[in-house]
């Protein structure tokens, strides 16, 4: 009997088992664990996912079942160390004059970015910038202006040349005659 190069070995799919039990416990996705596995064991994402839910989910029933309880009790955990840091910050009741001078200096020094000097040249720099862009908008509206100048010539000159061209048409015409009964001619139009 000749075994395939791409069989699954007991080792991949202790991999599998173990990388998908680990996504369910931390919360994550059966999909982002047969991209991680699929990754380690050169193999796609879908084989994988078919792998798993084909064969190895049901030999781990009981591995799955403790990791969705443990992703549980870390979610309630996770929730109430929220509710108590919610608590725990001072509310406007509990808020004193010495906490807001505290808060009001730390925002203070988080908002600071530089120093007055910095912050003045930084400024001036974007004036500066500002300036320029008003120029180029100006010269560029100057353009536009322009071109649209020349565009409308360019029609009216193809308008007038079309009109001539209509008229020496109709000068060019050649003209038909033809005899009637009694010998005189007469313009024929056809």
């Amino acid at each position: 009997m000749t075994v395939r190069q791409d069989a699954w070995s007991d080792n991949d799919d202790r991999l599998l088992a173990n990388t998908v039990i680990k996504h369910i416990r931390e919360g994550s996705t059966q999909l982002k664990a047969f991209d991680e596995t699929g990754d380690l064991l050169d193999r796609t994402s879908a084989a994988c996912g078919f792998r798993w839910n084909a064969l190895v989910r049901q030999k781990y029933t009981e591995e799955i079942k403790n990791a969705k309880r443990e992703r549980k009790q870390r979610m309630r955990l996770s929730a109430k160390q929220a509710a108590s840091q919610i608590s725990s910050t001072p509310q406007p009741t509990d808020m004193t004059i010495d906490y807001l001078i505290q808060y009001l200096e730390s925002l203070a020094s988080d908002l600071q970015q530089g120093s007055p000097e910095e912050i003045t040249q930084e400024i001036g720099e974007l004036h500066e910038e500002n300036t320029l862009l008003e120029k180029e908008i100006h010269r560029v509206k100057e353009e536009h202006a322009v071109m649209k100048r020349d565009y409308e010539t360019i029609v009216k000159l193809m308008n007038r040349a079309r009109e001539l061209a209509m008229t020496e048409e109709q000068a060019y015409i050649p003209q038909t005659f033809r005899m009637d009964v009694n010998g005189n001619l007469e313009k024929y139009s056809s």
